[in-house]
Parts: structure tokens; C-alpha cells; sequence
């Protein structure tokens, strides 16, 4: 009971330090932000590690092939906890990122309203007008040597690992920009902080970056079907037999 208790009590105390950490970063962000973007997302950068120290995450990262920081792509990964968003960032430290969110993050208190200010590009999925418009936002970030970060299933997979369907805006806004789309897998991340609960657990995270898929000459349905199969290929460890078994029946 005892021990119970600790693991408890510990868990409370990190997560109270990520807060007072976000309310704190947040708030210098938004300000900063006003007068350099790219100083703020450093501090975002600051604000990531801060929260992995606290947390007793590591982040370790493969690169599949080489990426030129100076150039803009479209990075797609899966999506299982919420700590997929620092996994990111602690991998492409050399990229100036800028996150497509759904709007209801922007009513995170402090988070939200930093959010905004850095920024990012806000989608509003129930305005189609809006949705629309913010990516064009986002067409021109990119043509400004700015990368975007796309989670193309929308939301949380569920606790099987299961992707879901993939929205289709990030690969049109490639294909109309010419950018690179750059898949990404994080794995682990689901149980370091499971859906639905508020307990950080310790361990590692592991991100594998694929190499840069050409858009050129390829149709949306097609870049969907590559990012999906460099997801199944590589969110699931090797040894997982089961998880192997369903990545064969997906791809088929």
C-alpha cells in the first residue's frame, strides 16, 4: 500500500511541475513571439526538454536518411499520447516547426492562448472555410522555409495501436506546395502517458524519421498509401508477432 502511495504522490508532483512549467514557458512564449517566432519556438524547444527531465522520459531517434534543415517539409507521424508532440521536437531539434492543431487546444488556458501567438496553424474541422483558409496559412509558412507538423489521423489512436483513417488536408497542401512529406513513427509514447489518464509514466520513446517522399508527379492516394505503409512498418517493434500479423492484413 505503501508503495502505491509513492508512485502516486510522485506522479501528482510531475505532473504539478509540468504545469507550473507550461504556465511559465507559455506565458514568456506568447510574449516573445510577438517580436521573433523563431526565438519562441527555441523557448517551446526549452519548454519540451524541461518536461521530459521532470517526466524521466528519454527521447532516442533513428534517421533513415540525411535532412537539410534549411529546407521546408511536411512531417507526418502517428499519433498515441500526448507526449508525441515533444518526442517531435526533441527529434528534429535543427527544424523550426510549426504544428497544424485543432482549434479546441486553443482553449487550453495559457497553452492556448501561446498557441496562437507562436504561430501555429489553427484548424477549425466543423468550419470548412476556415479549415481551408489556415492551411493556405500554412502554404505560406512553408514558402518561407518553415517545416509543418501533421498528425494525419487527427486525433489519438486508440490502445491497440490501430492507425486510423488519414484526413487528407496535409497531403493536399503538399502536393499544391511541392514540399517533401517526411513520415515519422513514434512508439512508446502510449505508455509513457496512456489516453485518458494523467500519470507520466518513466521510459523511453522511440522515433524513427523516414527519408523525404518526393510529391512530384504522385497523386494524394498514392502519398497516403506510402506514409501508411512506413507507419505500419515501423510504429510496431520487430518481436511484436501479433502487431506483425496486423500490419500484413492492412497492407494487403
Amino acid at each position: 500500500m505503501g508503495e502505491r502511495w509513492a508512485v502516486i504522490l510522485v506522479s501528482i508532483l510531475k505532473l504539478i511541475l509540468v504545469g507550473l512549467n507550461t504556465i511559465v514557458v507559455a506565458s514568456i512564449v506568447g510574449v516573445v513571439a510577438l517580436f521573433d517566432e523563431r526565438a519562441a519556438y527555441r523557448m517551446c524547444q526549452l519548454w519540451v526538454r524541461i518536461n521530459l527531465l521532470v517526466g524521466g522520459v528519454r527521447v532516442r531517434t533513428r534517421r533513415l536518411a540525411t535532412l537539410d534543415p534549411k529546407m521546408p517539409y511536411v512531417f507526418m507521424s502517428n499519433h498515441r499520447s500526448q507526449f508525441d508532440v515533444l518526442a517531435v521536437i526533441v527529434a528534429l531539434p535543427e527544424f523550426q516547426l510549426r504544428w497544424v492543431a485543432k482549434v479546441e487546444l486553443t482553449r487550453v488556458p495559457v497553452f492556448g492562448w501561446a498557441l496562437r501567438r507562436s504561430g501555429h496553424i489553427i484548424i477549425d474541422r466543423s468550419d470548412t472555410t476556415q479549415a481551408v483558409r489556415s492551411l493556405r496559412v500554412a502554404e505560406l509558412r512553408m514558402r518561407e522555409g518553415i517545416s509543418v507538423m501533421i498528425f494525419p489521423e487527427g486525433t489519438r489512436g486508440g490502445p491497440d495501436g490501430h492507425l486510423l483513417p488519414f484526413k487528407k488536408g496535409g497531403f493536399m497542401m503538399a502536393l499544391d506546395t511541392g514540399v517533401p512529406i517526411v513520415p515519422m513513427a513514434v512508439r512508446h509514447s502510449d505508455k509513457v502517458l496512456p489516453r485518458g489518464t494523467w500519470r507520466i509514466a518513466s521510459g523511453d520513446i522511440e522515433v524513427v524519421v523516414g527519408a523525404p517522399i518526393p510529391v512530384a508527379g504522385v497523386d494524394r492516394e498514392e502519398l497516403v498509401r506510402r506514409v501508411r505503409a512506413f507507419l505500419l512498418e515501423h510504429v510496431s517493434p520487430p518481436h511484436d508477432v501479433e502487431a506483425g500479423r496486423r500490419v500484413a492484413m492492412e497492407v494487403r
